[in-house]
């Protein structure tokens, strides 16, 4: 089995593959292997998160080529005749799994596009490249950025972006919806002297008032009663309004029974855990900002650390309620079973009488 390539080379290599495999058949592990295969054998196992992104982006280069193609050929045929579609070398998003694999999208995205609420990511990345041609969105200058029109700025939320960039945005507005990171990737080099000092130094935990920040939607930012803030932030924001509103069972109070405006924030689920609370946050943390965005306060933190241990408080009181409940029941259920088996020999015995 063979080294691993460079980036380069991997890219390269994914520009031959791309064209020549079925998008509709083939899934992502699958082309993986196959460019480990094209590649003399080579693992790509730690090197999936890499080719997924670049994936997409050879994808969306490979629509921009062909429908430039297509539009030189209408062209060069008649200037007079109408333009005609451009012609389909390979189906896309017609179903099925792998790179096709049709997800739901957002409303906003699923509004601009005109096609449904459920598409797969190269049906949309095409139909985007379609809008941003007939606009004349990039710019002049430099043909990788996009220049955002008004209808564009509403989905996106930005005035411009490059399409390399324009990936991340998309992935937004895709079920599970991620948020939206812009923020700079550290590089090998740096990554690799970080490894290699946290395996000399013992583990440090992490200091308050070092989480990034993150816009919300607006449905959140009304509970929370502000639009930028850090994740701990935002769940003290909504243990405030449980408490305020009395939403937690009281018959259980790991368990939060949704009034209107909770279950819009908790995927219109009628009851969440405590726990399983927080699964549904991430889809109104709508894009990471950068950490002087947001500035923490010394009231703020003494507050959040007062807040983790009344939630651990009144877990622990549940859990041992529940362990005394168990240990109760047990007990009983041993009770019963020998008094069942007493009674069984009792019968035996006048049985041989």
């Amino acid at each position: 089995m063979g080294s691993v390539p460079s980036d380069a080379e991997i890219r390269r290599e994914m520009e031959k593959i791309v064209p020549k495999v079925d998008l509709d058949k083939i899934t992502t592990k699958q082309f993986i292997k196959l460019l480990g295969a094209k590649m003399g054998g080579v693992d790509f196992s730690k090197k999936k998160k890499f080719i997924k992104k670049n994936l997409t982006e050879v994808i969306a280069s490979l629509e921009k080529e062909e429908s430039d193609e297509d539009e030189t050929e209408e062209e060069d045929e008649s200037e007079s005749e109408e333009d005609e579609p451009p012609k389909k070398k390979k189906k896309a998003g017609s179903g099925g799994g792998g790179l096709a694999a049709v997800k739901q999208i957002s409303p906003r995205l699923a509004k601009f596009l005109g096609k449904g609420d459920k598409m797969a990511r190269t049906q949309i990345v095409k139909g985007l490249w379609e809008y941003i041609r007939e606009n004349n969105l990039q710019n002049p200058e430099d043909g990788r950025e996009i220049i955002l029109d008004k209808r564009m700025r509403k989905v996106f939320g930005a005035d411009r972006f490059t399409m390399f960039q324009m990936n991340k945005y998309i992935s937004a507005h895709i079920h599970p919806f991620p948020p939206l990171d812009l923020s700079k990737k550290e590089d090998r080099a740096t990554k690799k002297r970080k490894i290699a000092s946290k395996t000399k130094k013992s583990k440090v935990p992490r200091k308050q008032g070092q989480q990034p920040p993150y816009r919300l939607s607006r449905e959140l930012a009304e509970i929370v009663g502000v639009d930028i803030l850090p994740r701990p932030q935002v769940t003290q924001g909504l243990w405030a309004y449980i408490r305020k509103h009395n939403l937690q069972n009281p018959e259980n109070k790991r368990e939060i029974i949704c009034d209107k405006r909770f279950r819009y924030i908790m995927g219109g689920e009628e009851r969440v855990t405590m726990f399983s609370m927080n699964k549904y946050i991430s889809k109104h943390m709508i894009e990471k900002l950068d950490k002087t965005e947001y500035i923490h306060n010394h009231d703020e933190k003494k507050e959040e650390k007062e807040e983790e241990v009344e939630v651990k408080a009144e877990v622990e009181v549940e859990v041992k309620s529940e362990e005394e409940e168990s240990e109760e029941e047990e007990s009983e259920e041993e009770e019963s079973e020998s008094e069942e088996s007493d009674e069984e020999e009792s019968e035996t015995d006048s049985d041989d009488e």
